[in-house]
């Protein structure tokens, strides 16, 4: 394989077309909802996290190909299932601000990102997270800039023809992704950490009138879409809890989180959607009525390091649903090691609604071969007939 062939697997499997099936196995869509429902299914779906860009570049050196340079090409180079396919719409900033730099000497440069972020990165673009220094909505004045930009104008939030592309996914045999967005995630983006759990005391009102305007440009990209498809999938990102649990009091996200992500939720159902899963890192626990009462069914990555064990959460949650829960850690230790990991998870695979994958990006300090064998090891005990694409 080579860096052509890549790219035209990748146009393939970002296009609307069906995806080519081996004779005798099941499609994507009715995989993953066997799994989803606890059904019986041929096998797993293969699929994986990610990786950070430095875990490629040092992989480079070890054996992997130059041209598989992000995740993308990673994913079809490793040989992973193509299962769903996300229509492309944005329910952020539309547009975003100008990034603008500050300084920069050679090494380090300070930036305004473009959610007006000031923040410290590496110049030659090391994949690291930022150093932040301040963050822009500390008021209503300084959100009013931002709420500008959370408008509901569908011809430059949907960026494709929805009509062209529900006569193109009537008939798939994959799933179909919607974006649900972010609530609280979003808000700390923009607040800071200490400026979200500030605000949760000093000025509530003003955060509800940021949840309310984000759920709005949600509902307006989902009423427009079920117009013309149903979609199978909705995802959300949040990323607001961390190894000792959330950084907003659960009350706050329950109640007032809850209720924009039920807004969207329930117009995605209308439109015949079943499942939503949520991007949330750390211990999240006390943060799961939030999601779960409100139409997203499927916890994702499942942090090991933090507690979340998926046998654990499966002992406390009877019939929840996740995705991840492949402790990253264990990586970077032996063969064993990852075996007895993988074999740790291969009661809840058996018992259904869990699609087992590392429960975060690989991590830069992960030798190559390492992960070469959990691949095979995965494949092996999972019985995945997919295999790298040499």
């Amino acid at each position: 394989m080579d860096a052509t062939e890549i790219s035209a697997l990748f146009s393939k499997a970002r296009s609307f077309e069906n995806i080519e099936v081996p004779k005798g196995e099941m499609s994507p869509l009715d995989r993953f909802n066997a799994i989803m429902e606890f059904k019986k299914t041929d096998r797993l779906i293969d699929t994986e996290f990610g990786y950070w860009n430095d875990t490629l570049r040092r992989w480079h050196k070890e054996g992997l190909p130059s041209f598989v340079d992000n995740n993308e090409k990673a994913d079809i180079y490793f040989g992973f299932d193509v299962w769903n396919k996300p229509l492309p719409v944005n329910t952020d900033l539309e547009p975003t601000f100008p990034v603008e730099v500050v300084v920069d000497d050679g090494h380090r440069k300070i930036i305004y990102d473009s959610h007006r972020v000031k923040c410290e990165i590496f110049s030659d673009g090391k994949d690291t997270i930022p150093h932040y220094i301040d963050f822009p909505i500390k008021d209503r004045a300084s959100y009013l800039p931002f709420k500008e930009k959370l408008h509901s104008d569908i011809s430059k939030r949907i960026k494709v023809n929805l009509e062209d592309v529900g006569n193109k996914v009537k008939n798939r045999n994959y799933v179909l992704m919607a974006r649900g967005g972010s609530t609280a995630g979003m808000i700390r983006n923009w607040m800071g950490f200490e400026g979200i759990c500030m605000a949760l005391y000093d000025c509530p009102e003003l955060l509800e009138e940021i949840l309310e305007d984000l759920g709005n440009v949600s509902v307006a990209i989902a009423e427009a879409t079920i117009k013309h498809m149903s979609v199978d999938l909705v995802s959300w990102w949040e990323d607001i809890a961390f190894k000792n649990g959330p950084i907003v009091t659960p009350e706050f996200f329950i109640q007032k989180c809850g209720k924009q992500i039920k807004r969207v939720m329930d117009v995605y159902k209308r439109g015949g959607c079943k499942y939503g899963f949520v991007d949330c890192d750390g211990d999240f626990n006390l943060l799961m009525p939030g999601w779960i009462n409100n139409g997203v069914n499927i916890m994702f990555p499942l942090e090991v390091a933090a507690g979340i064990h998926p046998d654990k959460l499966r002992r406390n949650n009877p019939g929840i649903r996740m995705m991840g829960g492949v402790d990253k850690v264990v990586l970077l230790q032996d063969r064993n090691a990852i075996k007895n990991e993988l074999l740790r998870l291969k009661p809840l695979v058996e018992e259904g609604g869990f699609i087992p994958h590392v429960d975060h990006r690989v991590q830069a300090d992960v030798p190559y071969q390492n992960y070469l064998d959990y691949l095979e090891l995965k494949r092996d005990i999972f019985k995945l007939p997919t295999k790298i694409r040499t």
